[in-house]
């Protein structure tokens, strides 16, 4: 006889350690799985037959013991004759090709990103295997898996079929969510925010053809051409609030993640988070997670404020609130972020080395981190204060032209930019940290490699789209924030270009690029 490691069907399938806790083991209680067991292993009889396929059982097929072996392969181009299918798989051969590049590229596991640092698409598994094969999930996972797949191929037929598939999911969102209840809003919620990101990776172009010319407000203050269509960020804001309103259990892990994105997106667009989404305890943040979040509340509502600055003095109204009010809720903001950071738990610090690598790093040092978490976190953190500094730099500019301070103001904008210039460099020292190296530091063509929680991952990308996904959004605030000093400003352009890369997002793309907001 042999004996099967001890463990869930579920953790055994993911891959990840489980602590064999009955009936439900602590990684599924954690993630609010089903927690499965095998029949023996439930009854207490932690041994099976060799027999077993004797008896006429499946055997079970035989999976490469270590992760980085798997993610090798599937980092790198894949073939269709070198895949096989899950035997878990309902998809299609081509589809389960597609899904599988996607969630192991994308996807991060349990044991690679603590919980304050997830994004929603963390939660899909958890509702993959209670939906139906035509679910609006389902179908919105096979349009975003088959639109990143092919993309990374260079494959017209993938990206059609995708184009395809996401019509179908449009139909089945609308008529789910006419029957919307208690047990199926988390699945349109993960679905709703899913389609958002294929609007990213396939829609950038449309929408920039059909911009209004006809703004009085210049389109790339807040990247308007890419809002004009947008929809599924407020549906999934909308959704979070139709729970509230009817008493329906929340999912504050999920929620959480959702709500997260959702800040982020409004200070991109320019407008104030929703009343209801704006207290981050109601949602269980805490611990840093919520001083930052309240924070991020503000300033989304302060950039709303800060627009009519972009304007000609003519374009201005008396009614807009006055530069000198902003440039003081932009230093009480400033102050806030500097208690934030130094307010941190030893836990979360981080550490400054010189670079290993000749030309890896920006200015020979670079930022190590407690985790790729932390280092989300942190990020986000040096980008929202350089926004808030530049917010105030502006503020005082407009004050130069307009009032007898012209001395005080002008000391004043150039405290703001030796900030920004500061944090600017402390964003690019730690964009290293999510670069994987090469495995032989001096063969430019070797595989490289990069550690993310305890699996060591071998890829042919520079940067791993999951590891893309933390720098996505900092990246393109602080490139289109005019005060950045130059050097820093192309050296994260550079850097957005290899995450917009690895994402096939053409939004990110365009971005890079033509700079398609501003700060």
């Amino acid at each position: 006889m042999v004996f099967p490691s001890r463990g869930c069907i579920v953790c055994k399938q993911r891959r990840i350690k489980c602590d064999s806790v009955h009936p439900t083991c602590g990684r599924c209680q954690k993630a609010s799985r089903a927690c499965v067991w095998d029949q023996d292993e439930e009854a207490g009889l932690l041994f099976r037959s060799e027999n077993a396929f004797a008896q006429g059982k499946p055997r079970r097929p035989w999976k490469p013991r270590e992760r980085d072996v798997e993610l090798a392969e599937v980092a790198a181009p894949v073939s269709p004759d070198s895949v096989t299918n899950s035997p878990t798989s309902l998809l299609p051969p081509i589809e389960d090709e597609a899904f599988r590049f996607w969630i192991e590229n994308y996807i991060f596991s349990d044991d690679e990103l603590p919980e304050f640092a997830r994004e929603y698409s963390h939660y899909l598994t958890a509702y993959w295997d209670k939906t139906q094969r035509d679910s609006s999930l389902r179908l919105a996972v096979s349009a975003v898996s088959h639109a990143v797949f092919g993309r990374a191929k260079k494959a017209e037929k993938l990206i059609k079929d995708a184009e395809k598939i996401f019509s179908q999911s449009i139909v089945k969102m609308r008529n789910e969510f006419n029957g919307l209840t208690q047990d199926n809003i988390d699945e349109v919620l993960v679905t709703t925010m899913l389609m958002a990101f294929y609007e990213n990776v396939m829609y950038a172009e449309e929408r920039h053809r059909s911009q209004n010319q006809d703004s009085s407000l210049d389109p790339d203050v807040v990247g308007s051409r890419f809002w004009e269509k947008v929809c599924h960020h407020e549906g999934a804001a909308g959704l979070l609030k139709l729970r509230q309103e009817r008493g329906w259990t929340p999912n504050l892990a999920l929620e959480r993640a959702a709500r997260r994105q959702l800040i982020r997106t409004c200070i991109l667009r320019g407008i104030p988070e929703a009343p209801w989404l704006q207290d981050g305890a109601q949602f269980g943040e805490e611990g840093p997670m919520l001083g930052l979040d309240s924070i991020m509340v503000r300033v989304a509502s302060l950039r709303q404020k800060s627009l009519h600055l972009f304007l000609p003095k003519s374009a201005r109204f008396s009614s807009q609130l006055h530069p000198s009010h902003i440039a003081e809720e932009a230093q009480d903001l400033d102050n806030a972020l500097d208690t934030w950071i130094r307010d941190l738990p030893e836990d979360w610090g981080l550490s400054t080395r010189p670079g290993s690598t000749a030309g890896a790093s920006f200015d020979g040092l670079i930022h190590i981190y407690p985790s790729h978490g932390h280092g989300a976190v942190w990020s986000r953190y040096y980008a929202v204060h350089i926004v808030v500094n530049s917010i105030r730099e502006r503020a005082l500019s407009v004050m130069t032209q307009c009032s007898s301070q012209t001395m005080s103001a002008s000391a004043e904008r150039k405290i703001c930019q030796e900030k920004i210039a500061s944090l600017s460099t402390d964003l690019c020292r730690g964009i290293p940290f999510f670069v994987a190296s090469h495995a032989a530091p001096h063969d430019p063509l070797s595989t490289r490699m990069i550690r993310i929680g305890g699996n060591v991952i071998h890829t042919n990308y520079e940067i791993l789209p999951k590891l893309a996904t933390l720098l996505a959004w900092p990246l393109t605030l602080v490139i289109s924030t005019e005060a950045v000093p130059e050097p820093q400003k192309q050296y994260l352009k550079i850097k957005l270009k290899c995450v917009a890369d690895a994402l096939g997002d053409s939004i990110l793309e365009s971005v890079a690029e033509h700079e398609e907001f501003k700060f």
